[in-house]
């Protein structure tokens, strides 16, 4: 970012202020309910915890089923740039439509057995990546990173605790958009 306005070739003083405040906020966000979400997942089903335990090699598919499952961004909105024909339905140029990421990452077409917790389940490289971080032009910036993030705090949890226990069931946080816990309450036992 700092890059481009330098060069002065499409962002103002303004807007790189703006734009590195939004890559924070929304890269805090994110990866936080990615870590409180996927603790849960993993806690609700321990017989994936266990294969994730006993196998680190899985941490990256792990990471990318997490994202799946519970996915920290539910929906976005959208605008198409032109008129365009989208599943049967004929959308024009400006028309507003809602993406339901956290819906299509079920899709029984695009994963089988969709309602299954499957730490392994992106080993095969053949399956598509979820759509928890957009796609296209609109991927996320920081989608690496928070992948990255995701495989150490799991692996780093799993290294220092060999025991974690969920003490009660969490509640979500109100939102249409993000999904993230209040709060996950567990009993942590490094011996």
């Amino acid at each position: 970012l700092i890059a481009v306005e330098e060069a002065g070739d499409r962002l103002s003083h303004d807007e790189l202020l703006a734009n590195t405040g939004l890559m924070y906020a929304a890269g805090f966000e994110t990866t936080t309910n990615l870590i409180g979400n996927g603790l849960f997942a993993l806690l609700t089903y321990p017989d994936q915890l266990a294969a994730l335990r006993d196998d680190r090699s899985l941490l990256g598919s792990a990471t990318w089923v997490l994202l799946r499952w519970d996915s920290p961004v539910q929906l976005n909105v959208r605008a198409a740039l032109r008129d365009v024909e989208l599943l049967g339905e004929q959308v024009r140029y400006g028309q507003l439509f809602t993406v339901l990421q956290g819906s299509a990452n079920r899709d029984e077409t695009v994963y089988p057995a969709a309602d299954t917790l499957d730490v392994g389940r992106f080993l095969d490289r053949s399956t598509p990546p979820p759509l928890s971080f957009g796609w296209g032009p609109h991927h996320c910036l920081g989608a690496s990173l928070a992948r990255a993030e995701g495989e150490i705090v799991f692996g780093g949890l799993l290294d220092r605790f060999p025991s974690i226990e969920l003490l009660e069931r969490p509640t979500f946080r109100p939102s249409f958009t993000l999904r993230g816990l209040n709060s996950l309450r567990v009993k942590l036992n490094s011996e």
